[in-house]
C-alpha cells in the first residue's frame, strides 16, 4: 500500500510538468485597450440575459450570433451564468453535452468575436465597451473549454454538481503502473530515435480516443460518478501526450 500511494504521488507530480493548453486564435485574444473617449450622455446601460433572444431586444433586427450583440443598434448584453458555454455558440445542451463538433465551434467563435470583441466597440461609451469586454473574455473561456475534452467533461460534471480537483487520482494501481512504465519509456528514447516516439504516440491516441468514446457514453447516461473516473483516465493519458510531443519537439 505504501509502494502505491508513492507511485501515485510521483506520477500525479510527473504529469503536472505538461498541462493542457487549447490554443485559442492570438489575434482574437487581443486584451482590450483602455479607452479613454467618454461616455455619451444617451448610454445605454448593458443588461444581463438568462436566455439567448434571436432577435435585437433594442431594435428588433436578426441577431448575426447567438450572443445578445446587435452591431446595428450597438445594443450588447452580459450574459448571466447559467447559460450554458454551448448555447453561446449555437449549440444544444441537451442531450449529450458532451457532443460537439470542433471544427463548427471553431468557425463560430471567429463569428462570435467579430462582432464582440472590445475593439469593434472602442467608440462606444464606458458600459457598453465594458459589456463587449466581459462577452468576450466570457466567449474565450467558451471556447477554451468546450474544445477540450477534458475542460469538456468536467465543465459538464461542474455543471452537475461533481466537483472536480486538480489533484483526483485514479485508484486503478493497473493502469498506474502501465502509464508510469509509458513515462519511463518515454524518457529513456535516446535522441534521434524519433520512430519509438511515434510507436508510442499511436498507442496514446488509441486510448486518448477510446477514453473520449468512453465518456461520451456515459454522459448520454447521465453517470456522473463513472464520468467522473473516466475524466481522471483521460487526463493521465493527455500527461503521456504532452510528454511525448516534449520529447519530440526537443529530440
Amino acid at each position: 500500500m505504501f509502494r502505491s500511494s508513492l507511485c501515485r504521488i510521483s506520477f500525479a507530480r510527473a504529469t503536472l510538468r505538461y498541462s493542457v493548453k487549447p490554443q485559442i486564435p492570438r489575434l482574437l485574444c487581443l486584451p482590450a485597450r483602455n479607452y479613454t473617449q467618454p461616455a455619451s450622455s444617451n448610454t445605454l446601460k448593458s443588461a444581463v440575459v438568462t436566455s439567448l433572444p434571436k432577435n435585437c431586444p433594442s431594435c428588433g433586427s436578426p441577431l448575426p450570433t447567438p450572443l445578445p450583440a446587435c452591431p446595428k443598434c450597438f445594443y450588447i448584453a452580459r450574459l448571466h451564468q447559467s447559460i450554458p458555454y454551448h448555447e453561446v455558440f449555437g449549440f444544444p445542451y441537451d442531450p449529450n453535452p458532451f457532443v460537439v463538433d470542433t471544427s463548427t465551434l471553431k468557425r463560430r467563435f471567429h463569428d462570435a468575436q467579430r462582432v464582440c470583441h472590445p475593439d469593434a466597440w472602442a467608440t462606444r461609451d464606458d458600459n457598453l465597451r465594458e459589456a463587449a469586454l466581459d462577452v468576450s473574455n466570457l466567449i474565450n473561456t467558451a471556447y477554451k473549454t468546450l474544445s477540450d475534452p477534458l475542460l469538456r467533461a468536467e465543465y459538464i460534471l461542474r455543471r452537475n454538481n461533481v466537483e472536480v480537483e486538480e489533484a483526483d487520482q485514479l485508484d486503478d494501481m493497473e493502469l498506474i503502473s502501465e502509464v508510469m512504465e509509458a513515462r519511463e519509456e518515454i524518457d529513456n528514447v535516446q535522441a534521434g530515435e524519433s520512430a519509438r516516439l511515434f510507436e508510442l504516440q499511436d498507442e496514446n491516441d488509441a486510448k486518448v480516443q477510446e477514453a473520449i468514446n468512453n465518456i461520451k457514453e456515459l454522459v448520454q447516461h447521465k453517470r456522473w460518478t463513472e464520468v467522473k473516473t473516466a475524466a481522471v483516465r483521460l487526463k493521465y493519458l493527455q500527461g503521456i501526450r504532452d510528454a511525448i510531443k516534449h520529447r519530440l519537439d526537443n529530440n
